[in-house]
């Protein structure tokens, strides 16, 4: 990807229309700076703390993230969830994954599910899709969606985790705390946040913190990564 396209604009502020529209460019002039070309390392090395054997496994806002056929490969159930259909699309041509897509029969989701793994990506709202549309999961893997939703919407997003999370299940949360002031994605998140978010239903474990620089792209010359361990109460 070429780095000079890469987006530094602010979001904050923008309409729930708007920001879909910012999202859909983003992947269809190929701007998905956060984008990673094999699986995620921080979920390679922490996979053996949040996922059991057969797991279904929800990646919310999934992009095209190659996590998913990573997962669906070790015999996972995987669920993903995602707005932006160039970026469904791309995820099936680009892994050479043959799919079919139908519309769910009382839900407005057009769901693309693999005919030769287990994947199923829900395209639509992600905070209108819980567990009486997608039923229960047993792990959480969520890279890039916390820090992509709008701040003023994070209780009601743990409430969504909250309700599609089987019981005595575990969910692997990846976050970024910084100073500078962007305005967008990805979002400050101070780790004494996700406590005050998510205590009250999760208990949570941060099992490792390092520093990054490669966020400058996006105008964070430096950020404090987090990976978080939840676990129901």
């Amino acid at each position: 990807m070429d780095d000079s396209k890469v987006p530094t604009a602010s979001i904050r502020g923008l309409s729930e229309s708007e920001k879909q529209v910012y999202w859909q460019n983003l992947w269809q002039n190929d701007q998905a700076w956060f984008h990673m070309s094999d699986a995620h390392p921080d979920m390679l090395k922490f996979q053996d703390q949040f996922l059991r054997d057969n797991c279904r496994v929800y990646v919310p806002l999934c992009g095209k993230s190659v996590d998913l056929k990573y997962l669906a490969d070790k015999g996972h159930e995987v669920v993903g969830c995602e707005y932006c259909e160039t970026a469904i699309l791309q995820f099936f041509e680009e892994q050479s994954i043959k799919y079919e897509r139908y519309q769910h029969p009382t839900a407005p989701y057009e769901i693309f599910k693999a005919t030769d793994k287990n994947i199923t990506i829900y395209k639509g709202d992600f905070f209108a899709l819980g567990s009486s549309i997608m039923g229960k999961v047993d792990a959480i893997w969520d890279r890039g969606s916390f820090v992509a939703i709008d701040p003023s919407r994070r209780r009601e997003y743990a409430d969504v985790m909250y309700d599609v999370m089987n019981t005595n299940r575990k969910y692997l949360l990846y976050s970024v705390e910084y100073e500078s002031k962007i305005g967008g994605t990805p979002y400050n998140v101070p780790v004494q946040e996700i406590d005050d978010i998510f205590g009250q239903k999760f208990a949570a474990f941060t099992l490792d913190t390092c520093e990054i620089t490669r966020l400058s792209l996006v105008g964070i010359p430096m950020a404090t990564v987090s990976l978080t361990l939840l676990k129901l109460r």
